[in-house]
């Protein structure tokens, strides 16, 4: 018998460098009839028309409010109004990003942080709370994103007059020249209306009028895209600000990553790698007299069994330090909690949180926890500490109070490594969160670290 093989054959590979087939272009008078098809012509018109009743209402507040409180400056009634002035501007500029953004459908338009953020301190006076909300009023006027905001609010009324106008002729001037033959015989019989073929004239102007219609209305809309961007998107020197802030936190994040890798291989090389060679060496001698001296070998084998939980205590430590189980398991509040248990001293735990922080958050908010307990255990010489976790304005503000003897401060960096409180900020930085702390002579010194909830 005679098998003949028969060679395969690969089927032809598809050409991947043929071009795919060109989509036909629609025609022309469909891309002139476009902007009747698309929802964003309406929203167009919409916004230019409330541009004039929001601008008349904008000028008429600030107005008032202004004039009064320059007016009453004299009674001195008139600086807190012209402080909820400023807070005012800050709400309605966030309120008109609002609109530009589902309207004229700006993505990428930011809402500036609130000036009237208020935030009270625990066993601090009722009047810190006010000064530090004023202080941030003040903050808020030196920057160039404010200013923008208070000339945007007032262009905004006679921007909004030339919006509305140009809604009002363009669409007015297009439906009255097409319905010309429904009302032109009211008119004076003259030689603009009066014949038939004159009305059949605008009739026909009226239709190019239409066609061309929400081609002007997306001119304006577009000057008005631009002065609202301009006006209240971030400027160039804010995003190289912003930048400049995002490298030098990413910057802070790698040296507190290595500051950590040095911290665990030190521990590792001078605790638990020391005992468990000692360990080795012990149980080596043990086995080496367990013939001929058992009593010296039972005395060695219990300093080694002596060893051996001395150094699982210290790999307990080391991995609790890096990530302790409790926190993956139960979260922050149960972590904090067996912190202050371990405490020398009393500690007051609030953690008052809606819901669970991301990891990367959980983590730090846990490591200035830790941190700072270790060193009010350490330096401060307190009877007592308290802790405190909330969140306020979608961030988490984590507070370790203690009555010691002050005088905590950040220092500088160490060569590579950041040490003390100032490797504690650099890890709160890598979150893009903020450390500061308060510790006058004699005390109380309170770390309080602000980073956001996600």
């Amino acid at each position: 018998m005679t098998i003949t093989m028969e060679p395969m054959t690969t089927p032809p590979a598809p050409d991947s460098a043929a071009p795919a087939p060109a989509t036909p272009r629609p025609s022309w008078w469909r891309r002139l009839l476009r902007p009747y098809t698309q929802k964003q012509t309406a929203k167009e018109n919409l916004h230019l028309l409330l541009d004039l009743p929001v601008g008349v209402a904008v000028f008429s507040v600030l107005a008032a409010m202004i004039s009064t409180g320059f007016g009453s400056l004299i009674t001195f009634i008139g600086i807190p109004i012209l402080l909820l002035t400023l807070v005012a501007i800050r709400v309605i500029a966030n309120w008109e990003r609002a609109r530009a953004r589902a309207l004229l459908e700006i993505p990428d338009l930011p809402s500036a942080p609130a000036l009237h953020h208020y935030e009270r301190v625990p066993d601090a006076p009722w009047y810190e709370g006010l000064r530090r909300w004023f202080l941030n009023l003040v903050a808020n006027m030196k920057q160039a994103t404010f200013w923008k905001e208070f000339l945007y609010e007032a262009l905004l009324m006679p921007w909004g007059i030339a919006t509305f106008t140009a809604v009002v002729i363009v669409w007015s001037v297009a439906i009255g020249l097409v319905t010309t033959p429904l009302w032109g015989w009211a008119l004076p019989n003259d030689n603009f209306t009066g014949e038939w073929w004159m009305m059949a004239i605008w009739s026909v102007l009226g239709v190019v009028a239409l066609v061309i219609a929400p081609w002007i209305i997306r001119g304006v809309a577009n000057l008005s895209w631009m002065a609202t961007r301009g006006l209240l998107g971030v400027s160039a020197a804010e995003l190289e600000a912003k930048i400049g802030h995002l490298s030098e936190s990413r910057a802070r994040s790698v040296d507190s990553a290595t500051a950590e890798r040095q911290r665990i291989e030190r521990a590792l090389h001078d605790g638990a790698q020391m005992r468990l060679t000692s360990l080795a060496m012990e149980l080596g001698r043990a086995k080496e007299k367990l013939a001929t001296d058992p009593e010296g070998a039972a005395v060695l084998i219990d300093e080694a069994h002596a060893d051996a939980k001395l150094a699982l205590v210290e790999l307990r430590d080391l991995a609790r330090g890096i990530h302790p189980s409790v926190l993956t398991d139960r979260g922050l509040d149960a972590a904090v909690h067996a912190l202050a248990a371990r405490a020398p001293i009393p500690v007051d735990v609030t953690v008052a949180l809606a819901q669970r922080p991301t990891p990367a958050v959980e983590a730090t908010a846990y490591y200035v926890v830790a941190e700072s307990l270790t060193n009010v255990s350490r330096h401060a010489h307190a009877s007592r500490a308290a802790v405190s976790i909330r969140e306020v304005d979608n961030r988490i503000v984590v507070e370790v109070q203690d009555d010691g003897r002050g005088g905590a401060a950040i220092g500088e960096h160490d060569d590579l490594v950041p040490t003390g409180l100032r490797g504690l900020a650099d890890r709160v930085a890598g979150v893009d969160g903020e450390l500061s702390v308060s510790s006058p002579p004699g005390g109380p010194t309170v770390i309080r670290a602000t980073v956001p909830c996600a």
